[in-house]
Formats: C-alpha cells, sequence, structure tokens
C-alpha cells in the first residue's frame, strides 16, 4: 500500500517536530518490496545517542534502527510502528 501524499506530510510534520531530519536527499531500495527509489531515511542524534527511520514510500513499511552513545553500532528496533512512535 504506497503512502498518501497527505500521510507523508503528516509523518514528514511529526519527525521534523520531534528533532529528525533528512539524511541525504536519495531514495533507497526498499529490502522488503524491492521498490527501487522508495525509501526515506530520517536520522535524529544526540550525545546519548540517535536513531534512524526508513520510510517506504510504496509499501509503507518503517524500520527504525537505535544507536548507542558515540554512533558505533545501530541495532534495529523489531516492535517499531511508526503510527505510534508518533502519536
Amino acid at each position: 500500500m504506497a503512502l498518501t501524499q497527505n500521510e507523508l506530510d503528516t509523518y514528514e510534520y511529526k519527525l521534523k517536530k520531534r528533532g529528525f531530519r533528512r539524511d541525504d536527499l536519495f531514495l533507497h531500495q526498499c529490502p522488503d518490496c524491492k521498490a527501487e527509489k522508495a525509501v526515506l531515511t530520517y536520522v535524529i542524534a544526540g550525545r546519548s545517542g540517535g536513531r534512524d527511520i526508513r520510510l517506504c514510500l510504496e509499501c509503507g513499511k518503517a524500520r527504525s534502527f537505535r544507536s548507542a552513545a558515540g554512533l558505533e553500532g545501530r541495532d534495529e528496533d523489531p516492535g517499531f510502528d511508526l503510527k505510534t512512535f508518533l502519536s
């Protein structure tokens, strides 16, 4: 299920309000639906670590990765739900 422009605008507004920014302007391949140029990446980083969220425009799947202080390694948050996270 592809995201509508309204859904995308809402997600971007709420992510920006929480301090997230777009990581890069390039669109990436989705590991779930294999769509080319469909994944947007948003990041937030601080002294205590960070989080990056990858959102597929084609299938609507959102993945989140957390990093500890120093941003050395990233661990995927398996139960991540973007709607719940942003509410």
